[in-house]
C-alpha cells in the first residue's frame, strides 16, 4: 500500500467500524424485550444515583411515630421504630445495585481472563484452569457464602468479596466454550498468518465477538448478586446497619410488620428484586435473540 494511502485506508476501517457499532445498537434498541429491559433496569439505576438527593429525610432518622401508613408526608409510610420507609428504600436501591455492580465488574474481570486463557492456549494451562474451576463449581455456593459470613467481618466490603470470588467460574467456563469455537473461525487464522501475536488475536480479533455474551452474563450476575446480598440479610449476615434492600427485609420480618399488616414496608423492595431480575431476563433474552438474528444474517 502506498505511504500516502495508509491514513484514507485507515480512515475507512475506523468508519466502517463506527457504522457497525452505530447499527448494531440501533438493532439491538429495536427489539422489544432488550429496549424494556434496558429501560427498568436504567430506572433503577437512575434511582440509585438520585437517591440520596431525593430521599426526604435521613435513612437513620428515627423521630417519626411508628407504624405509619403511607401518606404525603411519608410516602411509604413508617417502620417499627420510626424511620420513613422511602428514604431507607432510595438510599438502599443505591446501596445493593452498587454491591451488584461491583460484583458483577470482579466476576466478569476473572471469569472473562480464565476463560479467553483456558480457550485459546489449551494445552496444559487449560487443565490446570478448567480443573480448579470444576471443584469450585461442585461446591454449593450459598451454603458456603453462608459460612464465610459467618466468620468474616460482617462488612458490605466483605459480603462483595465473597460473592466475587464464587461467581467467576461459571462465566469462565461459557467464556471457553466460545473461545474454542471462535478460535478456528477463518478470520482467527487469516489473523494468525498475519503474524499477529497470541495476545492480539485474542484481544482485537476473539474477544469483540464476545462482548454481547460478557455484558449478558454481567448483567444475570448483576441481579444474583443483590440477591444473594438480600438472602444474607433476611437470614442475619452481612452488615445489618446497612441501608439495603436485604436488610429492609430482614427488620422488617423480625419486628413482625406482617402482623401489623405494614405491606409498604415488605413491598418495595421485594417487588424492586423481582423487577431487576424479571428486567435482566428481558434484556439477556432480547439481547441474545438479536446477536442470534443478525450472525443468521452475516452467514
Amino acid at each position: 500500500m502506498l505511504p500516502e494511502l495508509e491514513p484514507l485506508a485507515s480512515k475507512s476501517l475506523k468508519t466502517k467500524k463506527q457504522t457497525d457499532e452505530d447499527s448494531f445498537i440501533r438493532g439491538a434498541l429495536g427489539n422489544r424485550k432488550f429496549l424494556s429491559g434496558l429501560i427498568i433496569l436504567l430506572a433503577f439505576t437512575l434511582l440509585g444515583i438520585l437517591g440520596p438527593f431525593i430521599a426526604p429525610y435521613s435513612p437513620y432518622n428515627t423521630s417519626f411515630q411508628s407504624w405509619l401508613p403511607p401518606s404525603s408526608a411519608h410516602l411509604l409510610g413508617t417502620d417499627y421504630i420510626g424511620h420513613d420507609v422511602y428514604s431507607w428504600f432510595v438510599i438502599g436501591t443505591g446501596t445493593s445495585l452498587f454491591v451488584g455492580a461491583t460484583v458483577s465488574l470482579i466476576t466478569t474481570f476473572l471469569g472473562t481472563a480464565v476463560g479467553l486463557i483456558s480457550g485459546y492456549y489449551s494445552g496444559a494451562i487449560d487443565n490446570i484452569l478448567m480443573r480448579t474451576v470444576d471443584v469450585l463449581l461442585i461446591i454449593p455456593t450459598f451454603p458456603l457464602l453462608v459460612i464465610l459470613a459467618v466468620y468474616l467481618p460482617p462488612t458490605n466490603t466483605t459480603t462483595i468479596l465473597i460473592l466475587g470470588m464464587l461467581s467467576w467460574p461459571f462465566m469462565s467456563r461459557v467464556i471457553r466454550s466460545q473461545v474454542l469455537t471462535l478460535k478456528e473461525r477463518p478470520f482467527v487464522n487469516a489473523a494468525k498468518l498475519s503474524g499477529y501475536s497470541g495476545s492480539k488475536v485474542l484481544f482485537k480479533e476473539i474477544f469483540p465477538h464476545l462482548l454481547p455474551l460478557i455484558i449478558i452474563n454481567a448483567v444475570y450476575v448483576v441481579v444474583g448478586a443483590i440477591v444473594a446480598q438480600a438472602g444474607l440479610a433476611f437470614f442475619g449476615l452481612g452488615d445489618l446497619s446497612s441501608v439495603n434492600w436485604g436488610t429492609s427485609l430482614y427488620w422488617a420480618q423480625s419486628s413482625d410488620a406482617i402482623v401489623y399488616n405494614a405491606w409498604w414496608w415488605i413491598v418495595p423492595p421485594g417487588l424492586s428484586i423481582a423487577l431487576i431480575g424479571i428486567a435482566a431476563n428481558l434484556f439477556g433474552t432480547g439481547l441474545n435473540e438479536y446477536v442470534g438474528q443478525r450472525s443468521g444474517e452475516v452467514r
